[in-house]
């Protein structure tokens, strides 16, 4: 028997463009306005904010092979809503935010153990609603709400101690977007004052000169109280509201080129200040609410671009071992250290995990049915680098 793997290069641009928004199942925890989010090691996390029964101080895990959600240690210390979350190595850092005033401790979750460790309180202004954001071994946060604050720090995990850092340099606000990528962190949008007076402008922060650089504003509506995620080298953001219009757009900014693009609309219901968070090629939304009011929300919606990177790196040779029965598949070029390959049916069920070595350039696959099958292709920090689909046909 012959038996023939295809690789197609499209990298599922058919597959993804009809079901960019797909709905995921709800968190199982209460339905919360203001959560954090985040991810580490293929998998999402949820946490903290504010109910109909008040603040919050539970954790979930999202598992989006398993597509369920499992509960994890509650956070210690008091419940809260618009804290700030950043993730540095296996760890995840979760502090400041209101219940039911200012709050400036900081707490380490390990993700290995599941378990919470006091840190180095905030030193600076109490505040929530700010932005945070790692990069490299260092987590930033500040610029918030009560009072408001420009004030920005830098917290350091090989000393347990906090810096405080340049003053952010745009108009002072609250309920900002933050993300960081590749040695830099950007805030976009926000308010000040009641009625609030909303921005769209982006900031560029870099920590080598300690310096902030305006970037291209955000199209659309001026806007607080929005979300995002990062895929790749894009930061996929929208919702928010301006005081009185509640947004369902999106926008994907470029981040090397400066440059926005207008995406599809949020499917879901109107909302703002969902908790985030960024596996492989999808990012995800999840929970929110309406301002000023107890409906909240806890589904979770999933985002997968229809641009998906690098075809080359999976131009290859397949071939059949008479003598095995099994399939060998010979890549062109090699990997970088800690990238592993994902093989799904294309009804989500996981098939295969494959490491793939530094300078590896085959891999070995036990038979695999006539079928076909998603692939999807990671780095050591789970950012997403390639994925598409693969048919295995077999003739006589």
């Amino acid at each position: 028997m012959r038996i023939t793997l295809l690789c197609l290069l499209i990298s599922l641009n058919s597959w993804a463009a009809s079901n960019e928004w797909k709905q995921r199942p709800n968190l199982s925890g209460s339905p919360r306005y203001n959560p954090v989010g985040f991810s580490y090691n293929g998998k999402g996390y949820i946490g903290t904010g504010l109910s109909s029964s008040g603040a919050l101080k539970d954790l979930w895990q999202f598992d989006p092979v398993a597509n369920s959600w499992t509960q994890k240690a509650n956070m210690p210390g008091s419940g809260r809503y618009g804290a700030s979350a950043f993730v540095i190595g296996h760890f995840a850092y979760v502090g400041c935010g209101w219940s039911p005033s200012q709050l400036v401790d900081f707490y380490r979750y390990d993700f290995n153990s599941n378990t919470w460790f006091s840190v180095a309180s905030y030193p600076g202004t109490p505040f929530y609603t700010g932005v945070a954001f790692s990069i490299g071994s260092k987590g930033y946060t500040g610029v918030g709400f009560l009072p408001y604050t420009k004030e920005f720090f830098e917290y350091d995990t090989t000393t347990n101690a906090w810096t405080r850092k340049a003053d952010f340099a745009g108009g002072i606000r609250q309920s900002s977007y933050s993300f960081s990528y590749n040695g830099k962190g950007y805030v976009t949008t926000g308010s000040y004052g009641f009625p609030a007076n909303p921005y769209k402008d982006m900031w560029e922060y870099n920590p080598q000169t300690d310096q902030w650089t305006q970037k291209q504003d955000m199209p659309g509506s001026i806007r607080y109280g929005a979300s995002g995620f990062v895929i790749g080298s894009k930061a996929y953001i929208g919702l928010g509201q301006d005081g009185t219009n509640y947004f369902k757009d999106f926008f994907a900014y470029d981040i090397p080129s400066d440059t926005w693009t207008t995406l599809d609309t949020f499917p879901g219901i109107t909302r703002v200040f969902p908790g985030n968070f960024s596996i492989g090629n999808s990012g995800f939304l999840c929970a929110g609410g309406i301002s000023g009011t107890s409906t909240n929300y806890n589904d979770l919606w999933e985002y997968a671009p229809k641009e998906t990177s690098s075809t080359s790196l999976f131009e290859v040779n397949v071939y059949n071992s008479p003598g095995d029965g099994n399939i060998y598949v010979d890549f062109l070029l090699g990997f970088r250290p800690g990238m592993e390959m994902i093989i799904f049916s294309v009804d989500g069920k996981l098939v295969r995990k494959v490491k793939l070595d530094q300078e590896q350039n085959q891999i070995y696959l036990p038979t695999l049915a006539s079928a076909m099958y998603v692939y999807r292709v990671y780095n050591n920090s789970l950012e997403f680098e390639t994925k598409g689909k693969l048919m295995v046909i077999k003739r006589n």
